[in-house]
């Protein structure tokens, strides 16, 4: 029996996905089959041709982002038949916590799909070799960064996995790099087959963002602008990465995720690969708000 408090879902209630377990289950396979945003078939059962190190996966609603997500799921369930530990970075958008922010708070995380436990083994020993990690659960209890990925690593995994749950705010390269490399001994020490999964939407434009660059050609000057951050993540330049955020007052939420989550590829040799881009516009047809997704897999 488990001890402790459980997370429930927030975002489902919210309408990011569907709170019914069967409804859930046919949002996450038609983002799988979808033939135009999506990869356009379920994962196969096949022998892992790469070794998956982690990614980049957006975390909008599922009827704008899943297929993109897609992309990058059905990699890892074909190349990874199982996993310890996900470590899932994501976006503070709720302002609470510290710069980099976990919690123990909460035993397990639910969604329609089951109970996810916490690697609270990995949570403590990481407290203690970055003594900069604050633990707060306000900073996730209403945070959806997160939680909109557990249902594809349920449909992948089961439960047979737990989460290291982390939100950023902005982060410089140090900050990213000393805590990528605490990720990796936290990891080695305790021997743990992890996953690190950044959760980012990329370029919000619009009013509603307070972000206007361009009024005409939206759709198309949104995604140039998302390539050159994601030319800089694929050649795994952190430093440009984050300065490019810096030029364009970028509005790139989870850059501080992705900045960790390179970090930590490059520490262990990996390389870095664009599976799908699209954005909202592409979706909706409507340029008065243009959100990028990006599917992006860190692998060896």
């Amino acid at each position: 029996m488990r001890e402790g408090f459980i997370r429930e879902p927030q975002a489902a209630a919210w309408g990011f996905y569907s709170y019914n377990k069967n409804q859930l289950l046919k949002e996450l396979e038609s983002a799988f089959t979808n033939a135009r945003f999506g990869p356009g078939s379920l994962p196969k059962k096949k022998q892992g041709e790469v070794i998956i190190i982690g990614g980049v996966v957006p975390h909008a609603g599922y009827s704008y982002s899943a297929y993109c997500a897609a992309w990058f799921y059905k990699e890892l369930a074909e190349n990874k038949q199982s996993v310890d530990t996900v470590i899932l970075i994501g976006t503070n958008h709720t302002g609470f916590g510290k710069t980099i922010t976990t919690t123990t708070y909460y035993a397990s995380w639910a969604t329609p799909l089951g109970l996810v436990d916490i690697d609270k083994e990995f949570i403590n020993m990481l407290k203690n070799v970055y003594t900069g990690l604050d633990d707060d659960a306000l900073a996730h209890t209403r945070e959806h960064s997160l939680e909109v990925q557990l249902p594809f690593l349920q449909y992948i995994y089961e439960n047979k996995f737990r989460i290291v749950p982390i939100v950023v705010k902005n982060v410089s390269y140090q900050e990213a790099k000393e805590f990528a490399k605490a990720l990796k001994d936290v990891g080695e020490a305790l021997k743990r087959d992890v996953v690190v999964i950044a959760s980012s939407d990329f370029t919000h434009h619009g009013s509603i963002y307070d972000y206007v660059l361009f009024h005409v050609n939206i759709s198309q000057n949104v995604r140039e602008l998302d390539k050159k951050f994601i030319d800089a993540i694929l050649d795994l330049d952190t430093r440009k990465f984050l300065k490019l955020i810096e030029d364009y007052n970028a509005t790139v939420c989870g850059f501080g995720a992705i900045a960790i989550a390179m970090e930590y590829a490059k520490l262990v040799d990996g390389k870095a690969k664009l599976l799908k881009y699209y954005h909202s516009a592409d979706v909706t047809g409507d340029e008065d708000i243009v959100v990028g997704y990006a599917s992006i897999m860190f692998y060896k």
